[in-house]
């Protein structure tokens, strides 16, 4: 178990099982939103909205097995990302954006993929 000061620094993230080698993983785990309902003489409350898609920010390392097309072509994967923290989520039937562009300056290629909310299973 991770020390409970310690603050989020890395993740592993895994598509159907395969690892996706990146740095800068940003994670949104969707879900319900609340919209606010304003009162008259006061802050009101809340109705629920729309639920949010899950949403994962990767930069993916861009070595010789890396493939964009691969990657756009990644749809109803299982998704799953796991923080040096332990905390871990999953997305079920997860999608990317599309293919990712190549940035040979920096050797990494920006992913999104998208789904429905994570479920956090850690």
């Amino acid at each position: 178990m991770a020390n409970p000061n310690q603050h989020t620094g890395r993740a592993t993230v895994k598509a159907d099982g395969r690892t996706i080698h990146a740095g800068n993983v940003k994670l949104d785990p969707g879900g319900p939103v609340r919209e606010p309902v304003g009162g008259d003489y006061s802050a009101g409350g809340f109705k629920y909205g729309e639920p949010k898609p899950a949403k994962v920010e990767l930069d993916a390392q861009s070595k010789g097995s890396f493939s964009p097309t691969a990657i756009a072509a990644m749809d109803d994967v299982t998704l799953s990302v796991e923080f040096d923290t332990g905390q871990a989520f999953v997305i079920r039937h997860a999608w990317t954006e599309g293919a990712p562009t190549v940035d040979t300056s920096s050797g990494k290629a920006p992913v999104v993929f998208y789904g429905p909310p994570a479920e956090e299973v850690r």
